[in-house]
């Protein structure tokens, strides 16, 4: 009798284990490498290992087919995981959403990429897809204007007539919402915008775009544009000439934050490479009975600007290679005894980090 209750005891504590230990599938969108993408998913294991969930992650390689295809081969193949957090790609979310459906996996979605009919067609979290948690994001039109304040604010300051050209990144809501912000800065301004380009994310392709923009614009000034790797393009197109340019993105990667110390670039827009580590907060909380993501359909954040005036706040910022004095555990709503996440980029100033002691 004494050996059965023994084994029973160590057969429940077994199954207890295991479901403490959840299983999270992050699809990073990008490559193994890319620079903003492996920042939000090294951060993201930092808050895997703070929350004791098992962390698998695969690539989409930058095209929705070889997402739609990975994660089919993962479900097929592998253990079924608990959750998936994952960014849809436009032309591809109803396939994608549709597949963790099939497999009756929980997900969440990070950031608003997709617009239009295909932005109807999927609904709003828990509306079409029953598995559909929520999706966490950043107010893109908003950062748009804070990217535009910045430059030309830093460009009245020396005394000059803003000259604006936009580098956008593609057709499609993230890009739209950036530039949507910049258009209304400058209505409210009365300042014109000569004219907006797409350069598709890329760092040679915005390059090439600004030579070009300033053959048709050779009074440019300000290059607004919806990305750190394309404001890189853009300044190395224009790194050798004379005439001063108010030039930033959107990522803060470590490039351009390198950039701004040494005031070469202006402005970069950033801080959501945070926001895997926070849908793992949200997931580890709703896995314990926590009803956030029962009674809400989104998380909202507002990015933050890094600029040549406060870079000194930030430029730990530039070769940080580990996360780990992050405290993830203190934003959980059962740590914080919140009803409401406080998820805010501004925790990465010196002056305000909520680290872990």
């Amino acid at each position: 009798m004494k050996y059965f209750i023994t084994i029973l005891m160590l057969t429940l504590s077994v199954q207890v284990n295991a479901v403490e230990k959840l299983s999270v599938l992050f699809v990073n969108p990008s490559i193994a490498g890319e620079p903003f993408w492996t920042k939000v998913q090294k951060i993201m294991e930092v808050s895997a290992a703070q929350h004791n969930v098992k962390l698998d992650v695969i690539y989409g390689e930058g095209n929705r087919y070889i997402q739609l295809a990975e994660l089919k081969k993962y479900l097929k193949y592998r253990a079924t995981p608990d959750y998936v957090v994952l960014l849809n790609y436009p032309g591809g979310a109803e396939q994608s959403m549709s597949l963790l459906e099939q497999f009756d996996v929980k997900f969440i979605t990070l950031e608003q990429t997709i617009a239009a009919q295909e932005k109807a067609a999927i609904g709003q979290p828990k509306q079409i897809y029953k598995n559909w948690l929520g999706e966490i994001y950043h107010d893109n039109f908003k950062a748009g204007k804070v990217l535009a304040e910045a430059l030309i604010t830093k460009a009245i300051e020396q005394k000059l007539s803003p000259q604006i050209v936009a580098i956008n990144g593609h057709y499609g809501s993230e890009s739209d919402s950036r530039s949507a912000g910049l258009i209304d800065y400058l209505k409210q301004h009365n300042l014109q915008l000569n004219q907006t380009v797409y350069a598709s994310w890329s760092k040679l392709e915005a390059m090439s775009k600004t030579e070009k923009l300033l053959q048709r614009y050779p009074n440019t000034n300000v290059i607004w544009t919806a990305s750190d790797l394309m404001a890189l393009g853009a300044f190395t197109a224009v790194k050798d000439k004379d005439q001063p340019f108010f030039i930033g993105g959107f990522d803060w990667l470590r490039d351009n934050l390198l950039l701004i110390k040494r005031k070469k670039l202006t402005a970069s827009v950033g801080g959501h490479y945070l926001m895997g580590g926070w849908a793992l907060v949200t997931l580890v909380d709703h896995h314990s009975g926590n009803t956030f993501w029962q009674n809400n359909n989104k998380i909202e954040i507002d990015l933050g600007v890094i600029t040549q005036d406060n870079i000194a706040q930030y430029d730990y910022l530039i070769d940080i290679a580990d996360w780990s004095f992050l405290d993830f555990k203190r934003l959980s709503l059962f740590e914080s005894k919140q009803d409401v996440y406080k998820f805010d980029v501004a925790q990465l100033r010196k002056d305000k980090q909520q680290n872990k002691n």
